[in-house]
């Protein structure tokens, strides 16, 4: 919640922003980003942040939202939150959706056009560092079951071992 609070992020945190800030600010546990990944699960379900756009915020009825009004946080969502044509779950868009969707960036001045390349910019280097993560997750993941493989192999040749000398004397 402090990391969410003091970056201050108008549409909210991705979960590795928030998890740099941690670092930079304390000494995190080994496994800290398991431990992360569930708090910020565990505090969406709860209703103490909203996740959008895998991004996360203070919820409006936590009492962490700074006195704003959830009239006030809604209305800046409006104001600052990219429309997007396409959504995680990849919907369909009719034809006139599309039509007019061209017919609004067709009209964007170009300013506008840089502050949406911008965000679109910023939201793909995002979710790249998120896929990073995961990837060197999955690695050390990986390396772990690869250790642990080894060392019951290494387990077992000692039992066998053991049980051939007995059987010998």
């Amino acid at each position: 919640m402090e990391a969410i609070k003091n970056l201050n992020e108008p549409t909210g945190s991705h979960r590795t922003t928030i998890a740099n800030y941690i670092e930079e600010q304390y000494w995190p546990p080994s496994d800290f980003d398991h431990l992360l990944s569930a708090k910020l699960k565990d505090l969406s379900t709860s209703g103490k942040l909203i996740k959008v756009n895998r991004k996360y915020r203070i919820a409006p009825s936590s009492p962490n939202s700074e006195g704003r009004s959830p009239k006030m946080l809604l209305l800046e969502d409006v104001q600052r939150e990219p429309v997007k044509i396409w959504s995680d779950d990849s919907r369909t868009l009719t034809r006139s959706q599309v039509d007019a969707e061209l017919a609004r960036m067709s009209t964007m001045t170009a300013e506008e056009a840089s502050v949406a390349a911008a965000h679109a910019v910023a939201e793909a280097e995002a979710i790249m560092a998120e896929a990073e993560a995961a990837a060197k997750e999955a690695e050390a993941a990986e390396a772990e079951a690869q250790a642990a493989q080894a060392f019951a192999e290494a387990a077992f040749l000692t039992l066998k071992n053991r049980n051939a000398a007995k059987l010998m004397a």
